[in-house]
């Protein structure tokens, strides 16, 4: 890996370069893509899904209302739609 660092791209800390492998289909897509909105090259575009995949977009209060939900899961605490159709007393 090499590192770079950081121009007038807005982003903070040293920028490290990634190589990664990709189908060529793939690839054609995301260039496709990020050309329909306009980014000014491939390495931003990725940037910002990537960006777009590790920041959280939840609110904090949204994020742990998922996270028991998760919990309860994996706690075995659900119950079927029609289950939960008969307690909320909905009918089909």
């Amino acid at each position: 890996m090499s590192t770079d660092t950081p121009g007038d791209n807005g982003e903070e800390g040293e920028m490290v370069k990634l190589n990664v492998k990709v189908p060529k289909r793939l690839l054609d897509e995301l260039d496709e893509l990020s050309e329909e909105l306009n980014y000014t090259n491939r390495s931003e575009f990725i940037r910002e899904v990537l960006r777009d995949t590790t920041e959280p977009i939840l609110t904090p209060g949204a994020q742990e209302g998922v996270s028991e939900g998760y919990a309860d899961v994996a706690a075995g605490r659900t119950m079927s739609t029609d289950e939960a159709r008969e307690r909320l007393g909905i009918d089909d």
